[in-house]
């Protein structure tokens, strides 16, 4: 009996987690920090507690302490949800772009007519938009300053064999004995490690946020963030491709079989990784944070928000317009059917390029890059109010 009266406990817990925050914070900070998300259903299964769940994810990769002592950073009113970013925990320097950021949506067509903006777009619009996840985030502008913060050891990595880079990789990581201390440089380029003519044009710095999770910032020959790496270069995509690649770890020479005299080999490298790993796992283990690090599969509710919204169904753009499927299917007659590929495919068989489909609802949306993960012709930027095509991998 003992077990079952534990077992009833615990499943009413985990409800109340979302459940008993169905009112509004009587005394918000300031209505400058607050923004309404709502919910629509992208497939039979999502639930409430899984949509909570993918946007505290969402939250952390943009660097949200999350306190165990803040609940009510989201606070549920039946299928909308109210987020208050100062109690997100963010760092201060950063709070000034989510609140510019919020203030834009809140003027948003889609928020006047909805009273809340799709959660897959505000997504869309923090994580899958490469401006505003740096400036969400932190990352410092200049390649020089970012590298300048940590101390970087003079043994590097070669990666011969890459999973990741057209050609080649080389690899510097910082001495570190503390979380706060670790960092990379992947260096994107041309030519050969092992015969000494590799050349770097463009850096990817990944280092780890205070709340644990990886911040990842792309920068140009120049040293100047850029949106995506060079694809000729690379298949590293955007941030948040970063992000779902490396999900919250560090990576081993996966596919490295060579060894360069004056780097680190394939094995002393991987012990490197892993000896950082644990660091950044004793940091994680300390933290009060309402993610839980040992639930690893916990950060595929966030990347099941933000594709369903890239990548919509007839049945999920009804429900966000608010139409009858019927309506919906008169409006996107003759639109390029993509169909699903294979990640998710319980999403469906049949979806939509966002790109080509956004403005056929009934609202003016604020525009999204064509992909949050790869290169994308256009890059929005709401923060400064430039909203400019550019070329995708642009060096």
């Amino acid at each position: 009996m003992r077990i079952r009266t534990l077992q009833v406990f615990t499943a009413v817990a985990l409800a109340c987690m979302v459940a008993c925050h169905d009112s509004v914070p009587d005394v918000p900070a300031e209505p400058a920090d607050l923004v309404t998300l709502r919910w629509t259903r992208a497939y039979d299964a999502e639930s409430r507690p899984d949509v909570h769940t993918g946007l505290l994810w969402g939250l952390s990769f943009l660097g949200a302490d999350l306190p165990d002592e803040a609940p009510d950073v989201l606070v549920w009113q039946d299928d909308t949800v109210t987020l208050n970013i100062a109690r997100a925990g963010v760092a201060a320097e950063t709070l000034p772009a989510w609140r510019t950021l919020f203030a834009v949506i809140r003027q948003s067509e889609e928020y006047r007519v909805m009273g809340a903006i799709d959660i897959g777009r505000f997504l869309m619009l923090t994580l899958g938009s490469s401006k505003h996840y740096f400036a969400l985030t932190g990352a410092r502008p200049n390649y020089q300053e970012a590298r300048s913060r940590y101390r970087f050891g003079g043994t590097t990595g070669a990666i011969v064999e890459s999973g990741v880079a057209r050609e080649q990789r080389l690899i510097e990581m910082t001495d570190a004995t503390q979380a706060h201390e670790v960092a990379f440089v992947a260096h994107e380029g041309a030519g050969s490690i092992p015969a000494g003519t590799f050349d770097s044009h463009e850096f990817e710095l990944l280092d780890f946020m205070n709340n644990g999770q990886v911040r990842v910032a792309l920068y140009d020959r120049d040293g100047r963030l850029k949106d995506s790496a060079n694809p000729a270069l690379t298949g590293a995509g955007k941030p948040a491709k970063c992000l779902w690649c490396h999900e919250i770890r560090l990576l081993p020479a996966m596919n490295n079989r060579t060894d360069s005299p004056g780097h680190y080999t394939t094995a002393q490298f991987d012990a490197e990784i892993a000896r950082r790993m644990r660091i950044v796992e004793a940091r994680r283990a300390g933290l009060d944070s309402q993610i839980d690090f040992s639930e690893l599969q916990d950060h595929r509710y966030l990347e099941l928000l933000y594709l369903s919204f890239a990548e919509p169904t007839l049945e999920r753009l009804a429900r966000e317009w608010r139409v009858a499927p019927a309506d919906a299917a008169q409006r996107l007659a003759g639109k390029r059917v993509i169909h699903g590929g294979g990640e998710f495919k319980f999403l469906g068989e049949e979806r939509y390029s966002r790109e080509e489909v956004d403005t056929l609802g009934p609202y003016e949306p604020m525009r999204v890059p064509e992909s949050p993960r790869e290169p994308s012709a256009y890059e929005p930027d709401y923060l400064t109010g430039s909203h400019q095509d550019t070329v995708p991998g642009n060096p």
